[in-house]
Parts: C-alpha cells; structure tokens; sequence
C-alpha cells in the first residue's frame, strides 16, 4: 500500500492509503507527551472494562455480518466519546497514532512518523498542529523550524491542503477508510478484548474486527494480521479538548 511523503514547501498532508493503513494499526500507540496529556485527560491507560450496563448481552453475535458491521460502525460513532490508538510498521517505517475524540467534532492526540510526531487538535471547525522540530525541518528544513517550533499551526476542516491528515480528527471517517476496500465479511470465532465479550467479522483479506456482544455493540478492535491493530478504549470515559493558548497560534492563512 503506498503512501507519498510531506514534502517541503506544503502543508503537512497524507494520503488516503495511509490513513487506511493506519487504521489497521498495532496497539501500542506513541508515549503520551505532556501537552497531549494536559490536554485530554481521559484516564485512557485501563481498558474499557464492563460496568453492570454494559454486561447485558447485546445479541449482535447473532446477526447477519452485514447487520452486525452496520450496527457496530453506528454505536461507535454515536459514542459520546472514546480513544482510537494503534501503530503500523510499512517499508520500514514507523507510524503511530493516539487520539481521544469527545462527540462529533472534538479531538486531540499525536500521530508520529519515526522520529517525527505532530500533535493534531480539532475544537469544531477550527485544527491546531503542533509538530516537533524534526517534522518541521522535514516540511520546510530550518525556516519552518525557526517560526513553528513550539508552536501551534491553525486552520480548519475546510483547508483542502489540510484535509486529509484532519481525517484523524474524525473518528467515522477513520472507521470508514478501515473498512470501505474490505468485503466478503464473515462471521469468525467469539473471543474477549479488554475483558469484553466479542465476536469477530473476518473479510476475504483476513482482516478483523472485534465486534463487542454486550452493552453497546462497539468495534473494539481491528485486527489487519501479522500485528497490524488499532484498539478502542475508554468508552463514554471525560475527554477535556482545550484550544492551545493564545500566543501560541500561528494562522496558516498568513503564512500563504
């Protein structure tokens, strides 16, 4: 699956390909930074465990594939809020991502790149990048590093050069590319993610997803195969999405 690189000179965008990789990622996600922690403080560190709600039994696992998929994409988008984090390796190269999203169009987490991490916020229509000093340099060498380091970048979701990589920011169209290419689903084994019940949809590539049977019929987990995973936890747990301070925004728009 390919993907091309940021390129110096352009606003940081990513291809679709590599969105769809990333969903079917490891679920190991990146170190939490300070900011990103301050910033969403979802106690995401435990997994989504049952509360005496969610044990009663869903009966998803009696569906047809269909009706289950259609049934699972539809409770985790409608979840007030919850925690997508997963990392892929492709060619040699590194990719992470850990994002909290609070409803609709609110969210905050990094994505990293090797060595590179970007830090991406959404309140509404408004998005803020914040990336390290490496991903600058990599955008547009020393120049981008001596006005953006430590600084937040900001747009929002209509930029089209930002729109692809704001994607991560928006956990239905996350979902979507995770499972638009995929078909031929089947029913698969019932299993436990996190010490939830499951049942697993397995496509014609062999890529899963864990499908929980009680509570709500959330996607716990898409499994792609030879590690390849993206986890989602912490359900309905309090995400807190803050703007960055003030003086610390740079506006893309004058940088044009």
């Amino acid at each position: 699956m390919s993907h091309h690189r940021l390129r110096a000179g352009r606003a940081p965008g990513l291809s679709a390909a590599l969105l769809l990789t990333v969903a079917f990622a490891v679920g190991c996600g990146p170190a939490e930074n300070k900011e990103t922690a301050k910033a969403a403080s979802t106690p995401a560190a435990r997994s989504a465990a049952p509360t005496p709600a969610s044990a009663i039994p869903n009966g998803v696992e009696k569906l047809n594939p269909a009706e289950i998929l259609s049934r699972a994409r539809k409770a985790t988008a409608s979840a007030k809020s919850l925690r997508m984090r997963g990392q892929v390796e492709e060619e040699g190269e590194k990719y992470a991502l850990d994002f909290r999203y609070a409803g609709k169009a609110k969210a905050t987490g990094s994505f990293g790149m090797g060595a590179q991490n970007i830090q991406i916020t959404r309140i509404g229509k408004d998005l803020y990048f914040k990336g390290d000093d490496a991903f600058w340099k990599s955008i547009g060498g020393k120049p981008a590093v001596q006005l953006l380091s430590g600084k937040h970048l900001r747009t929002t979701v209509k930029n089209r050069e930002f729109k692809e990589i704001a994607l991560f920011t928006d956990r239905s169209a996350l979902l979507t590319e995770a499972v638009k290419e995929l078909d031929g689903w089947k029913k698969g084994t019932t299993g436990t993610v996190g010490g939830i019940p499951t049942v697993a949809l397995v496509a014609s590539t062999g890529d899963k997803i864990h499908v929980a049977t009680r509570g709500e019929p959330y996607v716990l987990r898409l499994d792609g195969g030879a590690g390849n995973q993206v986890d989602f936890l912490a359900y309905d747990q309090p995400v807190d999405v803050r703007r960055p301070p003030a003086k610390t925004v740079v506006d893309a728009d004058a940088l044009n």
